[in-house]
């Protein structure tokens, strides 16, 4: 992609509230949620199937944690800053469109691996687009709407995102159980887990087309046009005692997310003796409804939150859900199946609150052009936390805890510790949160 150039945008007529009024882009966001749908669903899809899919290609557990984790985490760590920068100044339409091209293309390719470097490989594609899309989906829908409808705005991004999750969960177990009871019902007849991949795949790739319709929106709330590194990087500094805290509350809380989205699956096969087919269904219930609720929550407090009295009022729900969310790390080691699916709801409410705050305050606090690389920092925390500082301390500690229920006790200790630590950044963060930016910044409309 060649670099694009910055020109003012034409001159909005003036509106009654003194020309600061602009409608929501209500068609843009649906597009959008739908966009975010897509590359959740993709990048969960193995979560449920990974169990079949290490008996069938012989992998090692510390493959398959290759796979699940450092997979994803790689092209997260090495892209994110890079495609921020390209959605902070460049294009972001045709931006969306090739990286969802790409998880489709990886999805489809993960039926026809045929070993752990060619799953690593599928993994790694897929990767690089749903891994990296949050920025410039959330930059895009900043600009379609006022900065105090903003957390409402991405309470259906929110909803579209916790949905793919879920949907990985219940469409990955209904299509595993389906396939393997009715073999030869697939498309080439692959075995069950393949055939999964391959049919969310090409559904991925059709859910592309639409976004050929999205036109660039113009930018607002624009403090300086440069595209040099140095007045990024001066503007981070400006704001460190900020996102520094920020940072940690996120690195620490994605420990946690990180583990429950990574091992929720291996806990109930390995504790609890069910199969992919028979907790697909409702571990994606659990997942859409905490996604939903806490996304409304989240939502409709982060823009409470901006009219407090207080500094840095919109991170106060995420500050709530945090310590809400710390008790709610032991559901691994919960005595039934039911307690288990009811504590996991609770964390995952918490969890989406965090996440639905961070991107509201970053869209309002942080000017146009530091959005995305300040939530692509969030991104590569939260996966390089996920993907590469989670699967071999969870080995670790199973080594040490023994036994069925070993997973689920580290599992529980790392979700306790970690949240204690999220809660003390997001404190540190509220009380030195930067005021907003001015909404009345000129806008500028990104040229191809």
């Amino acid at each position: 992609m060649t670099t694009s150039s910055m020109e003012p945008a034409a001159p909005v007529a003036p509106q009654p509230s003194g020309g600061r009024f602009r409608k929501t882009g209500w068609s843009v966001i649906w597009l959008l949620t739908l966009t975010i749908f897509s590359a959740l669903t993709v990048g969960g899809l193995l979560a449920p199937l990974q169990e079949a899919a290490k008996a069938d290609l012989g992998l090692s557990d510390l493959q398959l944690g290759m796979i699940i984790g450092t997979a994803t985490a790689v092209p997260v760590a090495v892209l994110s800053l890079p495609i921020a920068w390209m959605v902070d100044h460049g294009m972001r339409t045709r931006l969306l469109i090739g990286l969802a091209a790409l998880w489709a293309a990886g999805t489809i390719g993960t039926a026809f691996v045929q070993d752990f470097y060619g799953l690593f490989a599928a993994r790694l594609v897929a990767g690089i687009g749903a891994g990296t899309v949050f920025p410039v989906v959330v930059s895009i829908l900043a600009d379609v709407c006022m900065p105090e409808r903003r957390g409402r705005s991405m309470l259906l991004v929110s909803i579209g995102a916790w949905a793919g999750a879920a949907a990985a969960f219940a469409l990955g177990g209904a299509l595993f159980g389906y396939l393997s009871a009715h073999p030869g019902a697939g498309l080439l007849g692959l075995a069950p887990w393949r055939e999964s991949h391959l049919l969310v795949g090409l559904g991925a790739a059709l859910l592309v087309l639409p976004l050929f319709l999205m036109k660039e929106p113009a930018r607002h709330e624009v403090e300086q046009t440069s595209t040099a590194l140095g007045p990024t990087l001066r503007a981070f500094w400006k704001r460190r005692r900020f996102l520094g805290p920020l940072f940690v509350g996120q690195f620490s809380g994605s420990l946690a997310e990180g583990a429950a989205a990574l091992w929720v699956g291996s806990v109930l096969i390995r504790q609890y003796g069910l199969g992919p087919a028979e907790f697909g269904t409702w571990i994606g219930l659990v997942i859409l409804g905490s996604g939903v609720l806490g996304s409304l929550i989240g939502g409709y407090t982060a823009d409470a939150g901006q009219k407090l009295r207080m500094r840095g009022g919109i991170l106060l729900p995420a500050l709530i859900a945090t310590a809400v969310s710390i008790p709610a790390s032991l559901y691994p080691i919960m005595p039934t199946v039911s307690g288990f699916a009811l504590v996991l709801f609770v964390l995952l409410v918490g969890g989406t609150i965090v996440n639905l705050v961070n991107a509201a305050a970053i869209a309002v606090l942080i000017p146009n052009e530091e959005r995305a690389t300040s939530l692509a920092a969030l991104k590569i925390i939260g996966t390089l936390v996920a993907g590469l500082v989670v699967p071999p301390v969870i080995a670790g500690m199973t080594t040490l805890l023994p036994g069925p229920s070993g997973l689920g006790q580290a599992l529980a200790w790392l979700g306790a510790v970690t949240g204690v630590i999220s809660l003390i950044g997001y404190w540190l963060a509220m009380i030195n949160a930067p005021e907003a930016v001015a909404p009345e910044t000129v806008a500028f409309r990104t040229s191809a």
